[in-house]
């Protein structure tokens, strides 16, 4: 469709032959459950940086007469956020406005740029998850102002979920990959599920103290075969049994929350992601740092020709500097 709107290109609302126009666009909910993955706060600044500093390990023997031994936290590493700005706009020509928009009664029709800030939202936070897995440290964003490129490393350097995260205070380096032991990468299934608390109990903090990371959600492509898998595996643990198994023992752990992303790409329909949500806060996990929630702008008109400008706009970084709430996994048992 051309921009501005022209009578042209939308005579149907100048026809008085039809009564009755009706504004059509997607019912996906937005914000979706993606931001309940993430922790939000608000900024004021351009650039907003953060960096953490450890507890201590564990106490040591005192023997008579001796020196208490001593000790001193970690600094840790740092994580920048910069805010970028997201909009749309529309542009109607005086004659659209007026005898196509305003006599339709359609000026909610501009009400969708909002919508549109929260479906690039919910998209640019989804992709972030997606991308940020299998040792990738950059991705491509698709945009329709001119694709760029999006950092997904935390302030170790790596992504969300890796096989080689580097400990604080320069400890045996941990990961976040789900796995058995044997194998790495997990598909989705009963054994998998067993493997994510094995992969969280080996998590160690900045001083490589042990953790008590308890999964709780499960993140999941909507529609993949895994994801209904999973509603079948939740079936069972209701009832007290072994999913997949005829076997009289009770369930080996217990019924856990699902979320399902549709914005998730059809590439990803094998990942998935096990989530501490209790852990989620400004320290750890997932983080949103937004300057400007969604504005909708009134309808402007330009001096010189009265086309009519309306237009929506947020700002906004994502990332995260710290991983250890959550394990992943592609699914491909390698």
């Amino acid at each position: 469709m051309p921009v501005p709107m022209t009578l042209s290109t939308a005579t149907d609302l100048i026809d008085v032959s039809i009564q009755r126009i009706y504004k059509k666009s997607t019912n996906l909910s937005v914000p979706g459950d993606v931001m309940k993955l993430y922790h939000e706060e608000t900024t004021n600044d351009y650039y907003d940086k953060d960096s953490s500093v450890s507890g201590f390990g564990e106490a040591a023997r005192l023997v008579e007469n001796a020196i208490i031994t001593s000790e001193s936290p970690v600094q840790g590493f740092d994580k920048t956020y910069t805010q970028v700005f997201h909009g749309k706009m529309a542009q109607f020509t005086l004659q659209e406005w007026k005898f196509g928009i305003k006599k339709r009664k359609l000026e909610g029709v501009v009400s969708d740029l909002t919508r549109t800030a929260g479906r690039k939202k919910e998209r640019l936070l989804t992709e972030y998850l997606e991308n940020s897995i299998n040792d990738a440290t950059t991705y491509t964003v698709l945009d329709d102002s001119g694709n760029w490129t999006k950092t997904v490393t935390g302030g170790d350097g790596v992504g969300f979920i890796d096989a080689a995260h580097t400990r604080e205070d320069g400890g045996a380096a941990w990961s976040n990959v789900i796995g058995d032991g044997t194998t790495s990468n997990m598909d989705f299934e009963t054994d998998a599920l067993k493997a994510l608390w094995r992969t969280g109990s080996l998590i160690r903090d900045p001083k490589g103290n042990l953790m008590d990371i308890n999964y709780d959600t499960t993140v999941f492509r909507k529609g993949s075969p895994i994801s209904f898998r999973a509603m079948e595996i939740n079936g069972a643990l209701k009832k007290n049994m072994v999913p997949g198994s005829a076997e009289n023992d009770g369930a080996p752990f217990g019924v856990f929350n699902t979320l399902v992303l549709p914005y998730l790409s059809t590439d990803a329909a094998a990942y998935w992601w096990g989530f501490d949500m209790s852990m989620k806060g400004p320290e750890i996990g997932l983080q949103v740092r937004k300057s400007q929630d969604t504005v909708l702008d009134k309808p402007y008109a330009d001096y010189k020709t009265k086309t009519v400008y309306v237009s929506a706009t947020f700002a906004m970084d994502y990332g995260h500097n710290d991983g250890r709430n959550a394990a992943g996994s592609l699914g491909i048992n390698a």
